[in-house]
């Protein structure tokens, strides 16, 4: 019976069904089908889309990883270009150290200025690739460094007992460069933008590089206008020293051995506890210049706290060696360390600098200034207030407190070396602060 009865039943359920559809309209039918045809596709998008999620965060993850070993890989390189170019124009500067102290030649330039043509011979190497951002970078820790190391022996106390010796011949020299470069920027100077690196020239050759520096930031010179003004200033003092070398030839005294045995045991000898204390004090000038820079920055508005550090740290500095009057062996040790650091200092000034023949192509009112102010000055020193003390003490200017006492040393004016360093630091003392008045003047 059920076997027979199955056929019918099966008829039945079709006929009941295709009764169904044939009530259904024409829409209800379509979208019937089309849920039937969609939900296998439908699926299988889900799953395509699932894997391509999964495919898109993997992607991302490559990609993250890929830019975080590019980033290690270029902090890698910053870093190998930072040490390979400190090390150059640490070799540089030992290098121009060495042919100034040691050779004839480089004794009649001095010292920086033969660091300064070593770093541009180094420029000069095909070879080598100056990174100039990295240059610059270094040029502003090392003045930064040098400028407290440097003036621990500025005891204005210690200095005041030097008046009759040197200091009147000094503020006589001071003067004479002031107002050659006075005469020098209202004959030449029409480019506004010069006028603050005339400023930072006067600090230069009343102070030395410090100076330079803390006037260029002050007064928000271009790096590129630092290096300029360098070029400029060291192929004239290319001519000077020599021409001061001769000058100081009337004044020859003869020795005798004895005289000569007690210059070579002249006590310059420092341990490395002075070395300590030396570093220590400048770290906390340094410290305390970024506090007081960082407090004068928020009440002088418009006005970076970069350009107030220097000479900050040049006023603490001249207090801090006033009052606390450290032993000799701490300040040979600072002005041992504040040279060296200076010679790295016009080392990387070579090195970034435009080629010397731009001094004579470009910027001709820089250049006729320089001259102006140079020429007034030799005029002066050598035939106006000629004398042994009015030399050493242009030296003191020009050249810093090592080059003046190396120039007494070489011309066995043993009674000046001492005072040629304390006036050289009278001129690291007041030289930025002279050169900011200058500036507004011009």
């Amino acid at each position: 019976m059920i076997t027979s009865r199955t056929p019918s039943m099966l008829l039945l359920s079709s006929n009941i069904a295709f009764h169904n559809i044939a009530k259904m309209g024409r829409g209800e039918r379509k979208e019937k089908i089309l849920q039937r045809t969609r939900a296998p596709s439908m699926l299988i998008l889900r799953n395509v889309a699932f894997h391509d999620k999964l495919g898109r965060n993997e992607r991302k993850e490559k990609l993250y990883t890929r830019k975080k070993g590019t980033e290690q890989l270029t902090r890698a390189v910053y870093y190998s270009d930072y040490i390979f170019t400190t090390a150059s124009l640490c070799s540089a500067a030992a290098t121009g150290a060495y042919i100034g102290n040691n050779t004839a030649f480089g004794k009649k330039l001095s010292g920086p200025v033969c660091s300064m043509l070593m770093g541009y011979v180094l420029k000069m190497n095909p070879i080598y690739s100056a990174n100039l951002e990295i240059t610059g970078s270094i040029r502003l820790i090392v003045s930064a460094l040098a400028t407290p190391m440097i003036l621990q022996g500025a005891n204005l106390s210690a200095i005041r007992n030097t008046f009759n010796t040197l200091l009147k011949p000094f503020v006589t020299v001071a003067f004479v460069t002031i107002f050659g470069g006075f005469v020098g920027a209202k004959l030449f100077l029409k480019n506004e933008i010069l006028k603050p690196l005339s400023a930072a020239l006067i600090a230069k050759n009343i102070g030395s590089g410090i100076n330079y520096i803390a006037t260029c930031q002050a007064l928000g010179v271009s790096p590129y206008l630092q290096s300029q003004g360098l070029v400029v200033d060291n192929v004239l003092a290319f001519i000077y020293f020599p021409i001061v070398y001769i000058f100081g030839d009337r004044y020859i005294q003869k020795r005798n051995m004895k005289e000569e045995e007690e210059e070579e045991g002249a006590p310059t000898d420092f341990s490395t506890e002075d070395v300590k204390t030396s570093l220590a004090l400048t770290f906390a000038i340094l410290a305390a210049s970024h506090i007081e820079a960082e407090f004068w920055s928020t009440i002088l508005e418009g006005v970076d706290s970069s350009r107030l550090f220097l000479p900050i740290a040049t006023v603490f500095s001249i207090l801090t060696a006033t009052f606390l009057n450290f032993k000799s062996n701490v300040v040979n040790a600072g002005n041992f360390i504040g040279q060296c650091l200076l010679y790295i200092f016009f080392a990387s000034a070579g090195l970034s600098s435009p080629p010397l023949g731009h001094a004579f192509t470009n910027d001709l009112e820089l250049l006729y200034f320089a001259c102006t102010m140079y020429a007034i000055h030799l005029f002066a020193i050598g035939f106006l207030f000629s004398s042994r003390e009015i030399l050493v003490a242009s030296n003191a200017g020009i050249g810093g407190p090592a080059t003046a006492a190396a120039f007494a040393k070489a011309k066995h004016w043993k009674e000046l070396i001492a005072p040629a360093i304390l006036v050289g630091n009278v001129g690291n003392a007041f030289a930025t602060f002279i050169a900011l008045i200058f500036s507004s003047f011009v």
